[in-house]
């Protein structure tokens, strides 16, 4: 019959030092990795942004294309543009979803805002996308790109 092996006399696994000493390294570890992970996917929202901004961008040309005009309005909101110009001409089917806050657009959308502006002398839209806080314009698209 074969004898178990058994550990030195008092040596009985880790001791607290040691496990306390580990779990400080994964504490640390993990103190710089959430805000490295935070911000990807905040760029991946953004890019979500950019995204429904160039899917609308293709609606608004379609609507010039149906209409032979561009949606005449300035500082709308994306709801705004969809409810009273792309939806009525049949360009866009759905408003899109917001990646930020996973629903359809809403007015009072801060994060991820998209807003359209018509500039009728020029005859030069211009499509805006924001990042999270709704300040830092992140892309613009016109019909001059």
């Amino acid at each position: 019959m074969k004898k178990k092996k058994s550990l030195p006399v008092g040596r009985h696994g880790f001791t607290l030092i040691e496990l306390l000493i580990v779990m400080s390294v994964i504490g640390i570890l993990v103190a710089f990795l959430i805000p490295t992970f935070a911000k990807v996917q905040d760029r991946a929202r953004e890019s979500g942004v950019k995204s429904v901004a160039h899917n609308v961008q293709v609606a608004v040309e379609s609507y010039n294309m149906v209409n032979e005009t561009y949606p005449v309005a300035t500082d709308i909101t994306l709801k705004n543009l969809f409810e009273n110009y792309l939806k009525t001409a049949e360009v866009m089917n759905n408003l899109p979803k917001n990646p930020f806050t996973g629903k359809p657009y809403e007015e009072t959308d801060l994060a991820g805002k998209i807003m359209y502006a018509f500039d009728i002398p020029a005859n030069i839209y211009k499509i805006t996308a924001y990042n999270k806080s709704g300040l830092k314009q992140i892309l613009e698209l016109t019909n001059m790109d």
